[in-house]
C-alpha cells in the first residue's frame, strides 16, 4: 500500500477507531503487517512493540472498523455503474451485457474440533467460503462468507442476500452475471452449456467466451490472497469471527485498487483451478426458465 494511499485509511477510519493507547497509524499499519504475512500474532506483536493481547484487541477493532465503512466500499452499481462496467467487458472480451462475475474460493482454517465435517471442502481441508462478485477491474461488488467449507456454491448463492436483489429486478433485462455451472441459469446468470460431448460450434464458442470473461473473478481472487497471504491459510480458533477478518482484506483490497493504479493483467498467485468448476449435488434446482434458455441462445449467436 502506497503511503499516500495508508494516509487516505487512515482518514476513512479515524472516526471509528479510539486512540487512547496506541496510535491510530500503529493499528492500521499492524493490522496490514498482520494480513499481508504469514506471522504469527506473537511475531507481529514484537515487530510493533506491543504486547500479544494488545495486538490481538486492536486487530478486530480494525475489522470492525473497517466492517463499519464497508458499504462505501464494497457496494453493489446503480444503473450508470452497471453500463460502465458491462462497457469495459466488452471492451475486454467482446462478451456483451456482463455486470458482474461470481464464484467462490475457499479460506483454509484449522477447523473446529465441534462439527469439523461441515468445513471440509471437496479438496479434503477445513475451510470458510468466500462467495464474490466483481467488475471487469477485479472490484468486488458483493461479498458473502462465513459458510462452512462443505457447502455447495449454488446452495451459497440460493441462501444469499445477492439472489434477492437480482430476483427483484436490480438488473436491465440485457445485463446478466456470469457464473459457471455450479449455478443454475437463470435471465440474471448466464453459465456455460453443459458440454455432453455433443456440443455444437456455437455452444462452444460460447463456453470458450465465457470462461475467458468470467477468469476475471479469479484474478481477483488471486490478487487478494497475493497482497493478503494470510487469507492462504487463516490459523485461527475462533471460527465465529473468521468472517470478520476476511471482509476486512476484501474491503482493504477494493479500496487498494480504487486509490491506487494496480496492473489488473498481472499474475497474482492463487490456488483455484479456474476450469475445476463444482460438481452438481443431486438436490440442486435444475428447472430453466425458457426466456433465460433464450437469452444464453441469442447471446450465442451474437458470439459466434
Amino acid at each position: 500500500m502506497e503511503k499516500a494511499t495508508f494516509e487516505t485509511l487512515l482518514q476513512l477510519l479515524q472516526p471509528h477507531l479510539p486512540t487512547r493507547t496506541v496510535s491510530l497509524e500503529k493499528k492500521v499499519l499492524s493490522h496490514l503487517w498482520f494480513l499481508g504475512n504469514k506471522e504469527s500474532f506473537r511475531s507481529v506483536a514484537d515487530r510493533f512493540n506491543l504486547s500479544k493481547g494488545t495486538l490481538h484487541a486492536t486487530f478486530f477493532e480494525v475489522c470492525e472498523a473497517l466492517k463499519l465503512v464497508r458499504p462505501q466500499i464494497i457496494y453493489w452499481p446503480n444503473r450508470n455503474e452497471q453500463a460502465r462496467i458491462v462497457e469495459g467487458f466488452l471492451n475486454r472480451t467482446g462478451f456483451p451485457g456482463v455486470v458482474g462475475c461470481i464464484d467462490g474460493s475457499y479460506i483454509p482454517i484449522p477447523g473446529p474440533s465441534e462439527h469439523r465435517a461441515d468445513y471440509i471442502c471437496r479438496k479434503g481441508f477445513p475451510c470458510i467460503q468466500l462467495q464474490a462478485v466483481c467488475d471487469h477491474q477485479l472490484r468486488f461488488m458483493d461479498i458473502l462468507t462465513g459458510w462452512p467449507g462443505s457447502v455447495h456454491d449454488a446452495r451459497v448463492f440460493r441462501n444469499s442476500p445477492l439472489k434477492q436483489v437480482l430476483e427483484n429486478g436490480r438488473l436491465e433485462e440485457e445485463f446478466h452475471l456470469l457464473g459457471d455451472s455450479a449455478y443454475s441459469l437463470t435471465t440474471y446468470m448466464m453459465v456455460p452449456f453443459r458440454d455432453n460431448g455433443h456440443l455444437s460450434e456455437e455452444e462452444a464458442n460460447f463456453n470458450g467466451r465465457h470462461s475467458s470473461t468470467r477468469v476475471v473473478i479469479e484474478r481477483a481472487f488471486g490478487l487478494l490472497k497475493s497482497k493478503f497471504r494470510r487469507l492462504f491459510y487463516l490459523d485461527m480458533q475462533l471460527v465465529d469471527k473468521v468472517p470478520l477478518v476476511i471482509s476486512s482484506a476484501c474491503c482493504l483490497h477494493n479500496f487498494i485498487l480504487v486509490n491506487e493504479k494496480i496492473d489488473v493483467e498481472g499474475e497474482f498467485q492463487n490456488e483455484e483451478n479456474v476450469d475445476d468448476p463444482l460438481p452438481i449435488p443431486e438436490d440442486a434446482p435444475q428447472a430453466v426458465n425458457n426466456a433465460a434458455q433464450l437469452k444464453r441462445r441469442r447471446l450465442a449467436n451474437l458470439l459466434a
